[in-house]
């Protein structure tokens, strides 16, 4: 790698631009999930497993977000999907767990409505299950992320009334860990 390569990568522009080349590209995409994501689920995810769905959301989300992502993965052993929500993000954003439960909120309510346009009541059946929602913050900036990763972090009190409080975890990839030619070619 030359020197070139090296300095664009540490540019944030640069980074955001690798960061919408890989999650644009479908088989960047499926190297990415299988080489930085610790879900035994997406360690054989193909480029024709994803489906990026993200042009749904657009309109819905209140700031111009079209650096975000969410991609509908279809599972090997499975007819379900995962769909993953990829933020970017350059600094650290200490509300990220609230923003990433909307995210989560909107996805699943369009997923059933989907499935009530396929069938008509399905959602209100005992049987009916939702997707599995994995939140990525594709994080850009220099410092360490120290936000809180968990939404019941986020939430007072939620120590007394612990069960109660939606509970979830999201996945934190530090750019500044890697170059672009890292996160390209990592299998």
């Amino acid at each position: 790698m030359g020197n070139g390569q090296k300095k664009a990568a540490s540019n944030t522009k640069v980074r955001d631009n690798g960061a919408k080349l890989i999650f644009d590209d479908p088989v960047l995409c499926a190297e990415f999930l299988r080489g930085y994501v610790d879900v035994d689920l997406l360690k054989n995810v193909r480029p024709e497993d994803i489906e990026d769905i993200s042009e749904r959301f657009l309109p819905l989300w209140q700031e111009g977000r079209d650096s975000d992502s969410v991609k509908k993965i279809r599972l090997p052993d499975s007819e379900l999907y995962l769909i993953a929500i990829v933020e970017h993000q350059s600094k650290v954003y200490y509300d990220m767990a609230f923003k990433l439960l909307r995210y989560i909120v909107l996805v699943l309510t369009d997923y059933e409505n989907e499935q009530e346009k396929l069938h008509k009541g399905i959602t209100k059946t005992k049987g009916f299950k939702y997707l599995p929602v994995l939140p990525i913050v594709y994080y850009e900036g220099a410092s360490r992320w120290t936000a809180a990763k968990t939404f019941h972090e986020k939430v007072h009190l939620s120590d007394v009334i612990g069960k109660y409080v939606p509970e979830f975890e999201y996945l934190v990839v530090p750019l500044t860990d890697y170059t672009n030619q890292d996160l390209i070619w990592k299998t």
